[in-house]
């Protein structure tokens, strides 16, 4: 349902362009669950931004195109759509869920009211009835009682604030959701609530899902599949079990590697060293190989590709260990 092919995405600044997003590839399935993880400054946020035409300046999409497939209809470039055109697909076909429900939701204005406007902007001339059934419905589908619609988000919890935000999104049963830590700014117990109503509603009504965090763990039990994001690339792509049995990139070992199993003997966790790099002035060659154990002197001068694994059809990674040349010199 969306194809996005050499996606850059480059901030202005006065020393020049900064590119948080390089040459980003890949397809989303519907109905699918793609789950995007790294660490902070990885590009994660810039992409979704970029995959709703949310950025603002200084943030300027520079190449590449997202080509949506709406049911039934011509598809479409979203990078080259206009304004208007954008407006009526929003919420109607793609929405998104933010970090912050509190900074997102409008503190003076009550639940019921922000529903509704979406809801009459997306469908005009209906009855207001019929919007309070709607409001009502949606509440209940996340586990809010309807009598909370003439709430303030300030009189809610943080768990129901970002239960209604996802509500808020399915409000025009969009065909793609897009999740940016939606679960970041809630406890534990709240996190594994919202998951679960997650799956459930994705699951009972057909959306496709991106789901952005920095929580590898989280998305294995989440995603179909997991794209892997290091100094504004993508540099692995995989099914979770295939990702977590067996990472191709030494980035995703790392992340791996950095969270403790539930069931294991005791061991000595290993975590990644150094900082991602500066991407007003990345390394050369590979991105990662200041910080790869498995560096190779091919690293520092050439730029790895993303593609596929040819064993493993699901299976994409961008590294130079997987390249045929260097086979040798990464086993010695």
């Amino acid at each position: 349902m969306l194809e996005v092919s050499d996606l850059t995405v480059e901030y202005v600044t006065d020393k020049g362009p900064v590119a948080a997003c390089t040459e980003v590839s890949f397809a989303l399935r519907r109905g699918e669950i793609l789950g995007v993880a790294g660490e902070s400054g990885s590009g994660k946020s810039t992409l979704i931004t970029a995959l709703t035409r949310l950025q603002r300046p200084p943030a300027l999409t520079t190449g590449g195109s997202i080509v949506y497939h709406p049911p039934g209809g011509s598809t479409v470039d979203l990078v080259s759509l206009d304004e208007r055109r954008l407006r009526r697909l929003r919420w109607s076909e793609l929405a998104i869920v933010l970090q912050s429900a509190m900074a997102a939701l409008n503190p003076v204005m009550r639940l019921d009211a922000q529903f509704a406007d979406v809801i009459y902007e997306h469908n005009p001339g209906i009855r207001r009835d019929a919007v309070a059934d709607r409001i009502a419905r949606l509440l209940r589908m996340v586990g809010i009682a309807p009598e909370r619609a003439r709430s303030y988000p300030h009189e809610l919890s943080g768990g129901m604030r970002q239960r209604a935000l996802i509500a808020l999104a399915l409000a025009c049963d969009p065909e793609l959701v897009v999740m940016d830590e939606p679960t970041t700014a809630v406890d534990v117990v709240m996190q594994r609530q919202i998951l679960a109503q997650i799956l459930r509603l994705q699951k009972e009504l057909g959306f496709a899902v991106v789901f952005v965090t920095h929580d590898l763990s989280l998305l294995m039990e989440l995603a179909d599949r997991i794209a892997i994001m290091y100094a504004g690339r993508i540099v692995e792509i995989g099914p979770p079990q295939q990702l977590y049995s067996d990472p191709k990139h030494p980035y995703t070992q790392g992340l791996r590697d950095a969270f403790p199993p539930l069931h294991a003997p005791l061991s000595q966790l290993s975590g990644i060293p150094g900082s991602p790099p500066d991407l007003r002035n990345p390394p050369p060659g590979c991105a990662f190989h200041p910080r790869c154990a498995r560096r190779m002197d091919v690293c520092d001068t050439a730029l790895p590709v993303l593609q596929q694994i040819s064993s493993q059809a699901e299976r994409q990674v961008a590294c130079l260990l997987h390249e045929p040349t260097n086979r040798q010199e990464a086993a010695q």
